[in-house]
This record gives C-alpha cells, structure tokens and sequence, in this order.
C-alpha cells in the first residue's frame, strides 16, 4: 500500500479524488460551488498546469543546472551522468508537457471569458479590458516558444539525446541557458498578470 503512494500516478489520482472530494463538500454553500463551473475548473487545471511548469523552470534554473556544474567541477565525486540520464530526461517531458498543458488552457479561457475568438485576439492585440492578461498572454507565448523550440531541441544535444558535436553541445548550452532565464524573467512579471486579470 505504502509503495503504491509513491507511484507518480498513484499520487496523481489521489490528488484529483481528494479535489473531488473536497469539492463536494461544499454540499450546501452554491455560491462556493458556483466558483467551481467549468470556468472556474479550467482556472484551477491552468493554474495546476502552471505551477509544474513554472515550478520546473525554477528547478532547472536554481537547482539542477547549478548542480550539474558543480558536480562536473568536482572530480572526486559522482559525476552528473545520473542526472543526465535519468532524471532530466523525465522533468523535461513534464516540463514540456506543462508549458502546453498551460498555454492551451490560458488561450481556453481568453475564449470561456468573452464567449469565443474574441477574447484571444483581445488579448493578443491587447484591445480594451485584455491589456493586463495580453501581456500575460504574451510572456507565456513567449515563453512556451522558448521551452518547444530552444529549450528542448537544445537540451537533446546536450543529454545526448540526439547526435551533436562538441561545438554543438557548447552552442547548445548557451542557447538553452539564455532561452531559459529569459522565461525565469518573464515567469515573475507573467504570474503578475494571471492574478490581475482573474
């Protein structure tokens, strides 16, 4: 029984059955519920979506590539080949995976919002009542961009994961590292705009 808990899935479902759970409870206060409509559930799996990938960013940024580089430096050690191999791999697919989960979800409620397209094209041409979350909109275009196109076809060179040469792998480093502080800058003032607009 207690194995089973520390399956990623088994820690998945039971998150989402105690929201159930929860949810339910609150049997006599509508208003409450009310907050809980498809809009309000798709507010929750953005932000749910949001706090893995933004979570990830800051892990890959303030633990693991500082890690990596000490563990390199340190030839008495183990080495960062683990790392590497086994676990990067893994958090970049979540990493990936959130990044989508989140901006598919924002675009879903730019359009819940104003009832259709036009929330989404209000926001991304920042018209009247959609400058704060257009702004937003764009840092996480942006930064989405940044995690599909720089970040991830970078890091397979660097792990390995795709043939490179040594020049590539330097040249890949750099792209990757840029392309990811940029979206830890962006991540604060982003975050910012979501809880303005909502």
């Amino acid at each position: 029984m207690f194995n089973r808990i520390n399956l990623v899935q088994c820690k998945i479902i039971l998150g989402f059955v105690l929201s159930v759970i929860v949810f339910f409870s609150f049997n006599g206060n509508m208003i409450e519920v009310q907050n809980l409509t498809h809009y309000g559930l798709t507010v929750w799996l953005h932000v749910l979506a949001g706090v893995v990938w933004i979570g990830l960013l800051y892990y890959f940024n303030f633990v693991q590539v500082p890690g990596m580089g000490q563990a390199l430096a340190d030839t008495d050690g183990p080495g960062p080949a683990a790392i590497g191999k086994y676990i990067a791999p893994r958090a970049l697919l979540w990493f990936r995976m959130a990044a989508a989960t989140t901006w598919i979800l924002g675009l879903a409620l730019l359009a819940l919002q104003s009832r259709g397209v036009d929330g989404i094209i209000g926001a991304f041409t920042f018209s009247q009542g959609y400058q704060v979350i257009g702004v937003g909109a764009w840092m996480g275009t942006i930064m989405a961009f940044n995690v599909w196109f720089i970040i991830w076809p970078n890091q397979q060179k660097i792990l390995g994961m795709i043939d490179a040469t040594a020049e590539e792998i330097v040249t890949a480093k750099k792209n990757a590292a840029l392309a990811s502080s940029v979206n830890v800058i962006l991540s604060i003032p982003m975050l910012l705009t979501m809880l303005a607009w909502h």
